[in-house]
């Protein structure tokens, strides 16, 4: 019952990071998002290279890591969404798993004319939409789980003009921000 117990306590870790990985992208948390990584971890997700290595030298064309390239990218949507559908969690002993998540991410592009708009911009805002799976190989070192490769599976994608009939009238405090205003980072 031990060993059943203590497996089901790490597939939950496992859990929690793929949830924090979706919370810290959508809030544009850096440090939430280096924290899902180990050391040395690897990405192939619209990236190649290292997850999270924040001593690479980076700049806007090049960024030395995963964590700056999808800051970077994101920074040219006003939000996004990140939502989480199956999770599957198979361990390869007491110190290793892999797992496979399904996920659906909403982006808001920013027009051309705004100076956050990236590259790709339309004349107006655009709604961007990815279907597919993470792909994780997972280790736990110094008693935390955390991805150690990761490839993203794109499954599908979509691209409309944006809509928000309705959105206006949502309270302002109630509409979700980025790190530090959202109000999950005053919630006590």
């Amino acid at each position: 019952m031990n060993e059943q117990l203590q497996e089901l306590l790490a597939k939950q870790a496992i859990t929690e990071v793929i949830v924090r990985y979706a919370r810290a992208l959508d809030r544009m948390d850096e440090a939430l998002l280096r924290s899902v990584f180990h050391p040395g971890s690897e990405h192939h997700h619209f990236y190649e290279g290292p997850s999270s290595d924040p001593s690479r030298p980076s700049t806007a064309e090049q960024p030395g890591d995963f964590v700056a390239f999808a800051l970077g990218v994101l920074s040219a949507h006003s939000r996004t969404h990140h939502h989480l559908g199956n999770i599957l969690v198979e361990m390869d002993g007491p110190d290793r798993a892999r797992a496979e998540t399904y996920f659906t991410a909403f982006h808001r592009m920013r027009p051309v004319g705004d100076p956050l708009a990236g590259p790709d911009a339309f004349d107006n805002e655009m709604d961007y939409f990815v279907g597919g799976r993470y792909l994780d190989h997972f280790a736990l070192r110094d008693g935390e789980w955390r991805i150690v490769r990761r490839v993203g599976m794109t499954d599908w994608t979509r691209l409309e003009p944006a809509q928000s009939r309705g959105f206006g009238s949502i309270a302002a405090e109630t509409v979700g921000q980025r790190a530090p205003d959202d109000y999950l980072y005053r919630m006590t």
